[in-house]
């Protein structure tokens, strides 16, 4: 079931409201409870996006995103629609469990190498850095692959494994592993899940509150590719210690330790030369010295060539002497940093197919899988029987191209790439003019052990989920990898594989398999055929996810001309194409190409498929929340409500063959026209709107349901903004209260609840306790999720504008100038919520009477907006407003005056007249008509302005009795 949520308009000092995770939808509130207190200004604020700064009105940015479960429809039975992704909430009774659970001695670790050799240093400066009393405890042990890492690793849990109570390995190369890793820990220390058959997200979440609650706990995260995906996690966990290898030494969260590993010196590569092939005189150390010198001291290299020497018998000086053929040889064929070990696997891979032919068949099988953790018995269908396999793996062990476990066999990745690139490039040779590519040598093997394993009864019928969960990380390395040709079982692997990673939140990973999915049936159908539209379609739902935005709508673009000439503008696939693209228009700030996109699908799918198809009525949602992002809030109100008139047919009568994003629920549509009527400041109807929905939802899930936790939050903020603040009140302290106890004290939903309560009491007039209640937040999320964490810096940048309220400007200004410093460094320059911190911190400025310095940030603001949006969109229109402000304030009325008539005139033409934010530019135009002397034009415009907010607001609205106050002042001038 796919639902629709919104944030609630923002309004306006640039203090944003907490980003929600888009791609997890509430399915039954059709709307987050995001951090109201991230809507707090600098001065009185109302409903209408505007405040008050130095007693002038001025806007703020308001915006607001939805999520649809982008280009993910049904087709041929591969893509079964969007996904719903939950965030598991732990009973009080577990979370009290893990807080009172205790370890001893738990160690789960790989076994080390007796050879291992050197590395005192590193060891001890990894101690050391762990051992620092600041921070997230985290070190990531960085360098180029088969320099050690993983040994060194190893090594150090090893040798500190009793300082701790927990030591647990983790392969986080490999999809979904972390998750993994956490629920065996909840197996391995907790009764509470004994004869029970909970999810791995319920263990996972359980093994999270131990680490959170205890600190003797040492992580090993093993062959980390993508450092932004281990941040959270880092963030969430500080009380224990986290040691991390990688290739990569960018990236990572700023409190995180680097120790850098490069190759052995040389003294330590001849003594591992030597724990191989003992020295029988000081000849062959000088041999040894020469031949480490020429595998450029590289750990792997050495290791694999002293495996060599000891299972053939050979001296090193001929080995030395056969290795300068086999790395000449490699020189042309290999990149020069896979030169050496090119070299060294040539000769053992000639010693491997003279001993034993069917070693070397299953290294090229494991070259094309994800290198750690294949299951061993997958193997067995390669071989005569399980003798045989034993009998392979043993040697390749034996001469260090694979490491074993009782039930794993793991290779090196530096191996994997060596074997790759050969076994292309042999069947690049074999290749004829007329006929396909053939597979390169292992890549079929791979394949039909995968395939085997996964679908036990053929890839037509389902999967076996336990098996598709525990192969993941293999099937996505095989996707990586190009077959070719059109094979139906590897595309439904990758498909189904893709979709279980997407259920489980980890959308970016899925990518590779979407992709290859996506080639499969363009090699198998062609570039038209609606499977293929479709698959490539489900491609963009992982670009979306990592952020690529615009290669998303450089491929829907192409996507959507290929469906309008195939299937013609009214074909399902095609609608739901060119909602996907008016989808990534909204999200790259492009509202009125969102708008007309929106607009135009949903005339087209009425024609074709009729107006109450659901169809045409979830483009019809999309399309009232997009108005309501324009600040068009009246067109918004007429397509909700005219929406649930279905709400006894087509509305809520869903359809098994629908997939998800064709079933759209009443309780989501009142929700959001709940949030529709607040936005036009029709307060009664919005808070007896909300009230009915969190009727509705305490009547189907319970009053202490996390969604009606929600529910009850959204109507506590529609009573404040309505000023009813008594109420309001009680339910953010009800809210939070609820949140710790069912939730506990450092569950994300919790801090956002103090957050909302910190911001109420700023609004109530305790600021000493509201300040205080969001410096501990603050600190709360610094520690769990993370210093650069967005809800962090959300929270860092309420603090600066309760400051701000306060009047301690420099605080504010220092704090609002960090915030923008960290969302620069981690959403970039041009993200909304870094431009929402630069108006904010240029209305500190403001205040301070730095009116020049508020200039210049937002002349940037505006410009950097216009390159992300359109001219009339709201967010420019509003920074183009601020800057009208700050230019009045600095006593540059001629160009201030050009600005305030273009926003009016812009306003007036977009949202209409009687619109408040028009309304508000009419007022603003008047004060500065007032400030230059020109009362003859002032009076008139104040006048127009105040009967227009009064009949929206009534007369004891802020911003009503603000222009009333300017109003008379300028008659009595």
């Amino acid at each position: 079931m796919t639902w629709f949520w919104k944030k609630t308009p923002q309004q306006d000092t640039g203090v944003v409201q907490e980003p929600v995770d888009a791609g997890e939808q509430d399915a039954d509130t059709g709307r987050h409870d995001a951090d109201r207190g991230q809507q707090a200004s600098t001065g009185l604020q109302g409903s209408t996006g505007a405040i008050v700064a130095n007693g002038d009105v001025i806007d703020s940015v308001a915006y607001s995103v939805h999520a649809e479960g982008i280009a993910s429809v049904a087709a041929g039975g591969s893509i079964h629609g969007s996904v719903t992704i939950r965030t598991t909430v732990l009973p009080a009774s577990a979370v009290r469990d893990a807080a009172d659970t205790e370890a001893r001695g738990v160690v789960s670790l790989r076994a080390r190498k007796h050879t291992f050799t050197g590395r005192t240093a590193e060891l001890a400066e990894v101690r050391a850095e762990l051992a620092r009393g600041t921070g997230t405890p985290a070190v990531v042990v960085h360098g180029l692959g088969g320099v050690g890492k993983t040994e060194l690793a190893l090594q150090y849990a090893h040798l500190h494994s009793e300082s701790y109570d927990l030591v647990w390995w983790i392969d986080s190369a490999t999809p979904g592993a972390t998750e993994a890793a956490l629920a065996a820990i909840a197996e391995r220390l907790s009764p509470h899940w004994t004869g029970t058959e909970p999810s791995l997200s319920a263990r996972a979440a359980w093994a999270r509150a131990w680490l959170q609650q205890h600190d003797r706990w040492l992580l090993v995260h093993n062959n980390v590719e993508e450092p932004a995906l281990l941040g959270d996690l880092l963030g969430s966990l500080p009380r224990g210690h986290h040691l991390i290898t990688s290739r990569y030494a960018t990236g990572w969260q700023r409190q995180v330790r680097f120790v850098g590993l490069s190759v052995l010196p040389r003294t330590d590569s001849v003594a591992l030369i030597g724990s191989w092939v003992p020295f029988a005189s000081p000849k062959e150390e000088w041999h040894a010295g020469q031949l480490a010198g020429e595998l450029g001291d590289l750990p792997l290299a050495l290791e694999q060539a002293g495996a060599y020497m000891d299972q053939t018998m050979t001296s090193i000086e001929a080995y030395r002497s056969s290795l300068h053929e086999f790395l000449d040889e490699a020189a042309l064929d290999h990149a020069r940093d896979e030169q050496t070990v090119a070299g060294v696997w040539a000769l053992t891979l000639t010693a491997l197919a003279e001993s034993n032919p069917l070693s070397i068949e299953l290294l090229h099988t494991l070259a094309w899988l994800d290198p750690d953790g294949l299951p061993r018995e997958l193997l067995a269908d390669l071989t005569a029987g399980p003798v045989q396999m034993r009998t392979a793996l043993g040697l390749l062990r034996a001469y260090s191209m694979v490491t074993l476990s009782l039930e794993e066999v793991t290779v090196h990745r530096l191996v994997q790439k060596v074997l790759r690139d050969r076994a292309t490039r042999e069947a690049t040779t074999r290749a004829t003019p007329d006929g396909p590519p053939p597979a390169p040598r292992g890549r079929e093997a791979a394949e039909r052990i995968l395939l085997a394993a996964v679908y036990p009864n053929g890839p037509e019928k389902k999967p076996d989920t336990v098996q598709l969960a525990r192969l993941a990380a293999h099937a996505t390395a095989l996707s990586t990898t190009d077959p070719g040709t059109y094979h139906p079982g590897p595309a439904q692997l990758f498909t189904d594989t893709a979709l279980h990673l997407h259920e489980r939140g980890q959308t970016v990973r899925a990518l590779p398999l979407f992709e290859a999915y996506a080639r499969q049936a363009a090699d198998g159908f062609g570039a038209d055929h609606p499977f293929t539209l479709n698959a490539r379609g489900s491609v963009v739902t992982s670009l979306m996810a990592a952020g690529r935005l615009e290669a998303a709508a450089d491929l829907l673009e192409e996507l959507v001309e290929r469906a309008t000439r195939v299937l013609g503008r009214g074909d399902l696939i095609t609608l739901h194409i060119r909602a996907s693209l008016a989808e990534v228009h909204l999200a790259r700030g492009q509202l009125q190409r969102a708008e007309d996109g929106f607009a135009a699908a949903v005339a087209d799918s009425t024609a074709h498929l009729g107006p109450d198809h659901p169809r045409t009525l979830t483009l019809r949602n999309r399309l009232a929340t997009t108005y309501e992002n324009g600040h068009q809030f009246d067109r918004a109100i007429e397509i909700y409500e005219d929406l649930l008139r279905h709400e006894h047919g087509g509305l809520v009568q869903w359809k098994q063959e629908y997939s998800a994003p064709l079933q759209l629920n009443a309780a989501t549509v009142r929700n959001n026209l709940a949030g529709a009527y607040e936005g036009a400041g029709r307060s009664a109807e919005a808070i007896a709107t909300y009230r009915k929905t969190l009727a509705d939802t305490v009547r189907q899930v319970g009053a202490d349901h996390p969604k009606a936790l929600e529910c009850l939050s959204n109507l506590g903020y529609a009573l404040d903004a309505a000023e009813q603040r008594e109420e309001a009140s009680r339910i953010y302290r009800k809210v939070a209260e609820k949140r710790v106890r069912i939730l506990g004290e450092d569950h994300p939903d919790t801090l956002r609840s103090q957050s909302n309560l910190a911001y109420m009491l700023f609004k109530t007039g305790e600021q000493e306790a509201g300040l205080e209640l969001c410096r501990r937040t603050l600190v709360q999320r610094e520690q769990i999720l993370g210093v650069l964490h967005a809800a962090t810096l959300a929270n860092r940048n309420l603090l600066a504008s309760a400051y701000d309220l306060t009047g301690d400007l420099p605080t504010a200004a220092e704090l609002f100038e960090t915030t923008l410093q960290q969302r620069r460094e981690v959403l970039g320059s041009r993200h909304p919520d870094t431009l929402s911190t630069l108006s904010g911190y240029a209305t500190c400025l403001m205040r301070a009477g730095n009116a020049p310095g508020a200039v210049a940030l937002l002349e940037e603001a505006l410009a950097t907006q216009e390159e992300l949006s359109e001219p009339e969109g709201i967010a420019a229109m509003t920074y183009r407003h601020n800057l009208a402000t700050a230019l009045r304030d600095t006593g540059a009325f001629d160009r201030s005056e050009e600005l305030f008539t273009t926003v009016l005139e812009q306003r007036t033409r977009r949202l209409g007249a009687d619109h408040p934010d028009t309304l508000i530019s009419s007022g603003s135009l008047a004060r500065l008509y007032q400030l230059t002397g020109d009362l003859d034009r002032a009076v008139p415009l104040y006048e127009s302005a105040l009967t227009g907010l009064t009949a929206t607001f009534g007369t004891d609205h802020w911003t009503t009795r603000a222009l009333a106050d300017y109003l008379a002042e300028a008659r009595t001038a």
